[in-house]
């Protein structure tokens, strides 16, 4: 059955990753995890997802431990995919990376400041803000970044605008990763008050998380190498090997939805039975609506 629902479209689709910790050579991440399959799987589910991709955002924890060879493996992964796809590409630093073999892989620069930029993808503009401190593991954004932030939204894009920054800007519930926050919010969110923003893309916490910052949503990408152990007692951090997931990020005219797509491939069947489907195909695409909803009597 073919319909075009109640709703218009969206006018993006975004895919957002985060957290591919990705090692260069044949190791496994803690020992466990081989990151590289991880990232092409994920990838893979992109694909084949259906939707028009117009970008793939990863926000950060390109590779584990910040060395240049492991940008250019992200390279080999991720730059075919996008080619296919014929999509733009952002990606953000984290605090497992380093800036300057970042900048010499992914930017061709030498140089350690932040790569910040922004990306305009038929007039929905993606601001990708570096938040990683440099010596530390914690996240915020130097006063130069403040600035260029605040002079990039001083001026309204087409669709608005969406803020990738690896650390969310929200309060988690784990006491160890809030020592590891984005120190700072509130400036951030009085940056941002006002703007275009219409959502912030963050990643960090290794699992799919929403927040509010001051009023902007905060859509947190679960990690597609590991994920935190939500089911676990807050005092403890725990790694988990099955529930790695991306988000689909729809931006409509009036609001943006975010969905959490499984890394993995599991097991699926018709949740429409073929008699329901066939008759659906035969109702008048006007009358699919309350023929659909309707209970019967």
């Amino acid at each position: 059955m073919q319909t075009s629902g109640t709703r218009p479209p969206p006018t993006h689709v975004i895919a957002h990753l985060s957290d591919p910790h990705l090692a260069a050579g044949d190791g496994l991440l803690a020992g466990r995890i081989d990151t590289r399959a991880q990232l092409r799987q994920a990838l893979s589910r992109v694909e084949a997802c259906g939707e028009r991709i117009d970008a793939v955002v990863i926000s950060g924890d390109l590779a584990d431990r910040g060395d240049e060879a492991a940008y250019e493996l992200l390279r080999t992964i991720v730059e075919p995919v996008v080619e296919r796809l014929g999509c733009a590409l952002v990606l953000t630093g984290g605090n497992h990376d380093e800036r300057r073999p970042m900048a010499r892989v992914l930017h061709g620069r030498d140089t350690d400041d932040p790569q910040d930029t922004v990306t305009t993808v038929r007039g929905l503009r993606i601001v990708a803000v570096d938040s990683a401190v440099p010596g530390y593991h914690h996240g915020g954004l130097s006063d130069a970044q403040y600035a260029w932030l605040a002079d990039v939204l001083a001026t309204p894009a087409e669709h608005g605008t969406l803020l990738v920054v690896h650390h969310a800007p929200i309060t988690y519930r784990s006491p160890v990763m809030q020592l590891l926050d984005f120190r700072d919010a509130g400036r951030l969110g009085g940056v941002l008050e006002g703007t275009d923003v219409r959502a912030v893309l963050s990643g960090h916490l290794h699992v799919t998380s929403f927040g509010t910052l001051g009023g902007i949503p905060v859509l947190v990408a679960g990690g597609v190498s590991y994920v935190d152990d939500v089911g676990a007692p807050r005092h403890l951090l725990m790694g988990v090997d099955g529930p790695q997931s991306w988000n689909l990020v729809e931006v409509h005219g009036d609001g943006v939805v975010s969905t959490v797509v499984p890394v993995e491939q599991h097991e699926t069947w018709p949740a429409l039975s073929p008699a329901v489907s066939e008759f659906m195909a035969t109702v008048p695409e006007e009358d699919r609506a309350e023929v659909f909803s309707r209970k019967p009597v």
